[in-house]
């Protein structure tokens, strides 16, 4: 008899096992790719991208201009979006509603919209829904500029995905399209208000409001530079008509998050206050996240509306102390664009080195499309990314355009999600932004806002 066939057995079986457990890690996970984003296939296929498909700049007539909103809120039991520790919980009562806000722009050779809705994000459901909408308006996607508040209290319920419906709660398809007709229905009612508008620009410091959240711990080898990197300027263009009729667009680089996570209320946050305010005295005004990828809000009341309103009227006021001296007059110039942004493999870390395989993070999230947005209006460009996109990089994007003779915006949530962009150098912190919420490797800051600066390029003038 061989006494040694029983330890030769589970021998094999040790190794059967250990060759299953490595097979299913291999399956599981990668090693992180650090290869450089410039000798890429998907850094040169968007580069040939924006190449071949350059922003549309007309000069025609005088730029007409168009404006109006359509109240998007849905029954009391809907899902709240921003925070996946409601773990779906749905709102009992409003407190503001919540709206898209759409201004339209004619100079007789082009047309092009503005939409910002009172959402987290622009729902990358709806917008595969508004591009099948486009040709029964006579639009291209390129000519529809997509914007969100990123109210962390508006309402969800537009997510397919897992990872997405754990943000904004069970997925609801006859919401999605009443949203979509309500966002085409807002498009329809601001082109039939075109008029000769005067356009100008202005900006005012609201260094108080904001902070960088990402280097907010003492212990982080970037906390001395927090102060200095910040986007803290509350951007808005003004809109005049002869009659006396004024518009406002607005865009600030600060999280509305103050509105606590457990309390089953829909709220715009400051932005809804910002709007309500202006709008006491201007016919029309909008709201849009600006590059709030690392950047919250300073407020001193707590997690409450008492803040919110407090921080809401220091924009506004800060925002009329500055309209007195902005300039504004008739342009002809309009533009716009969209470059498809491609990406590479997924890289959602699980340690330092590994990474979760692409397959299953796009089982979790979803693989959706991203583009780069522009828009241009006399000399004044929008820039708009599919993502958080962090205020350090506006500077950056700010000196190009002054380069160019031209003031630049920069929003986010465009209509695609790539997760949080941050400079390349924090992208081995500890830290929410940077470790969880980075999906596509260590160089993509650098390689988004290369791109974004090249289609500022599209746009300078002749």
């Amino acid at each position: 008899m061989n006494t040694r066939s029983p330890k030769r057995a589970r021998r094999y079986v040790y190794l059967y096992v250990l060759f299953f457990l490595l097979l299913i890690t291999a399956c599981v996970v990668r090693p992180l790719d650090r290869t450089p984003y410039q000798e890429s296939a998907y850094y040169q296929e968007t580069i040939s991208s924006q190449s071949a498909s350059p922003a549309t700049v007309t000069h025609g007539d005088t730029v007409q201009v168009g404006w109006a909103k359509i109240n998007i809120t849905p029954p009391v039991g809907t899902p709240l979006a921003g925070y996946g520790k409601r773990m779906g919980m749905t709102y009992e009562q409003v407190h503001d509603s919540a709206w898209v806000r759409t201004f339209a722009f004619s100079n007789g050779k082009a047309e092009a919209y503005y939409v910002a809705l009172d959402l987290l994000i622009v729902p990358m459901e709806v917008l595969q829904k508004l591009e099948q909408a486009y040709p029964q308006l006579g639009l291209k996607p390129e000519q529809v500029y997509l914007t969100a508040t990123h109210s962390h209290t508006s309402f969800g319920g537009w997510g397919k995905k897992l990872g997405v419906k754990f943000m904004s709660g069970k997925y609801d398809a006859e919401l999605v399209e009443r949203l979509t007709q309500q966002i085409v229905q807002s498009i329809e009612l601001a082109r039939q208000n075109l008029q000769p508008t005067k356009v100008g620009f202005g900006s005012t410091s609201a260094a108080s409001l904001v902070k960088n959240r990402l280097l907010k711990n003492p212990d982080n080898p970037y906390y001395k530079e927090r102060l200095e990197n910040r986007d803290t300027a509350l951007r808005f263009v003004k809109f005049e008509r002869e009659d006396g009729t004024t518009a406002i667009l607005s865009v600030f680089s600060a999280h509305p998050t103050i509105l606590p996570s457990d309390d089953p209320t829909l709220s715009r946050d400051y932005p809804g206050v910002l709007v309500d305010e202006l709008e006491e005295r201007v016919g029309f005004t909008s709201f849009s996240a600006g590059a709030v990828g690392s950047h919250s809000t300073v407020y001193l009341k707590g997690d409450t509306h008492e803040s919110t309103k407090a921080v809401g009227e220091r924009l506004a006021k800060l925002l009329r102390e500055e309209l007195l001296n902005v300039k504004t007059g008739y342009i002809n110039t309009l533009g716009y664009g969209r470059v498809p942004f491609q990406l590479p493999e997924p890289s959602w870390r699980i340690s330092k080195g590994l990474r979760l395989a692409p397959v299953l993070f796009n089982s979790i999230f979803g693989d959706h499309p991203a583009h780069i947005t522009s828009l241009q209006l006399g000399n004044i460009v929008f820039l708009g990314a599919p993502a958080d996109y962090s205020g350090e990089f506006v500077a950056q994007i700010a000196q190009q355009a002054q380069a160019q003779g031209q003031h630049a915006i920069v929003t986010s949530f465009n209509g695609g999600y790539i997760g949080y962009i941050t400079p390349d150098k924090y992208y081995n912190l500890q830290e929410y932004e940077t470790r969880g919420m980075n999906f596509f490797g260590p160089s993509s800051g650098s390689y988004l806002t290369e791109i974004m600066l090249r289609q500022l390029q599209q746009h300078q003038p002749e």
